[in-house]
């Protein structure tokens, strides 16, 4: 017991102090989805689909607003305080300072401006509740960033736990209480506003003792070192938001709640790829003038990115309209045709998270700003031609177009500064996602349930890649069992 506490409590080397954050940062990330995916699909099902519409398209709206304070610069703390020279702490005042300053901006703009631009009528409370759980959200990853340099990530898992535990508490009483769209706004600001509180609380001993100044020459350098993520977190934020916008401006909250059901399905697997390269970062990380060990590494991680992909997204497609109506209900079951071409996106999700990490790990991020610029374009392009003929159905397909072309594009930038073969070594694993997909066919012709041939489908893709021995099946087990 004594080993396990010192484990998952101390750091006590580098690679057991990998090892810890990373199980820490697994954990809070799934059991907050989990406890967050509860109260999504409660709320879905007594909003309905235009309620639920309403409501994501608040927070996709607000959330816009907000893009432009988050400029890259909890990221420069983390490194500034993770340098052994103690000179980081110099940059928290200013970048706190800078902070403050574009969150108030940002909140004030989308309190002024959001109800003369939006199509759906949002009245100024949801509005108002969305700006101050974005605002607190902004607040309490700074605060995270500060505590991500002191190695304390069980700190983090436990803040996003109790997060997500008071929406979801708070969420299903208000909902029953009154079933709006307001009340499940106020549990996210409120379940925020606590977790941000928490999160102040765990590192202000850290720095309580910090001289407050704000000189303008450090300010500057934030400036210079954020720059490239401000091109690269606009793009990406409002790729993330603006199908969900362009729905509701164009189309319905009917058709926003479709979307929106839908994307949250694909959200929640994202997870996925997100640990497994979370993990391997750090190796990404110190390998960075070692050429052949990254390649190395960057394959192995891609392929089992992809022995897990594949038939997620062949199975995500197969079963969309069961997925949608088991989570939210009949009333989402035109959604179904929207989550089987969404899910056709984890093919550019899954390399794409990896891609990112590696390309951040190599410093390239400058290179490879345009290919997120390009896919935004496109992505606004199809949406003004497809949504207003064939709404949530339409902005789907724009979505996956763009992120598709984003991770291709990436994916060829980054040949550039390091060689890898990747897709010769995934036969194995194309051939057991073949056969995956003639079993639940076949499942299908004899009448099967939906959960008896989703384990069958499971059961038969692993056992035909253990009975091939394919070798990522072996690394993924010992990613689960012996994080590094």
């Amino acid at each position: 017991m004594e080993k396990i506490k010192n484990f998952l409590f101390k750091n006590t080397s580098t690679k057991q102090t990998i090892a810890k954050n990373t199980f820490w940062l697994f954990f809070g990330e799934i059991l907050g989805r989990i406890l967050k995916l509860a109260v999504l699909v409660f709320a879905t099902r007594v909003l309905g689909v235009e309620g639920w519409g309403v409501f994501s398209y608040a927070l996709a709206f607000v959330s816009l607003f907000y893009i432009f304070a988050d400029i890259g610069i909890n990221t420069f703390i983390t490194r500034e305080l993770s340098k052994q020279d103690g000179d980081g702490y110099k940059y928290l005042s200013a970048s706190l300072v800078l902070k403050i300053f574009l969150l108030l901006l940002s909140f004030i703009a989308s309190l002024i401006l959001i109800p003369h631009f939006s199509s759906i009528h949002l009245s100024l409370k949801i509005i108002g509740a969305f700006a101050l759980l974005n605002f607190s959200d902004s607040i309490r990853e700074f605060a995270l960033s500060v505590n991500r340099a002191m190695q304390k990530m069980e700190r983090e898992a436990f803040v996003k736990i109790l997060m997500n535990g008071v929406i979801t508490i708070l969420g299903i009483i208000l909902l029953i209480l009154h079933p709006n769209p307001l009340s499940l706004a106020i549990a996210y600001a409120l379940g925020s506003i606590i977790a941000s509180l928490v999160t102040i609380w765990i590192v202000y001993p850290a720095v309580k003792t910090i001289e407050w100044e704000f000189p303008f020459s450090f300010v500057k350098t934030i400036l210079n070192f954020a720059w490239p993520f401000i091109a690269t977190t606009i793009f990406m934020g409002l790729i993330a938001n603006i199908d969900t916008i362009m729905l509701g401006q164009l189309r319905s909250a009917a058709e926003v709640g479709l979307y929106a059901a839908s994307e949250r399905v694909v959200q929640f697997l994202a997870i996925i790829p997100i640990f497994i390269a979370m993990a391997t970062f750090p190796l990404m990380s110190q390998t960075e003038g070692d050429p052949e060990t990254s390649s190395r590494i960057f394959e192995k991680t891609m392929v089992l990115l992809l022995m897990i992909g594949f038939p997620l997204t062949i199975g995500g497609m197969l079963f969309g309209s069961n997925i949608i109506t088991v989570l939210f209900g009949q009333t989402y079951l035109a959604g179904g045709i929207v989550l089987t071409i969404l899910m056709v996106s984890l093919l550019a999700d899954f390399p794409n998270i990896l891609l990112g990490n590696i390309i951040f790990a190599k410093n390239l991020q400058k290179k490879f700003i345009l290919a997120t610029g390009f896919g935004l374009i496109i992505n606004i392009a199809l949406n003004l031609y497809l949504i207003p003929r064939y709404g949530a159905i339409g902005a789907a397909f724009s979505t996956v177009a763009s992120q598709l072309l984003i991770m291709g594009i990436n994916w060829l930038l980054l040949k550039k500064y390091l060689s890898f073969s990747v897709m010769p070594k995934t036969g194995k694993i194309v051939g057991a996602t073949v056969g995956m997909t003639i079993i639940i066919w076949g499942c299908h012709r004899i009448g099967v349930h939906f959960v008896g041939t989703v384990l069958l489908a499971i059961m038969s893709y692993g056992g035909m890649l253990w009975v091939m021995k394919e070798s990522s099946l072996k690394q993924l087990l010992a990613l689960i069992t012996r994080p590094q």
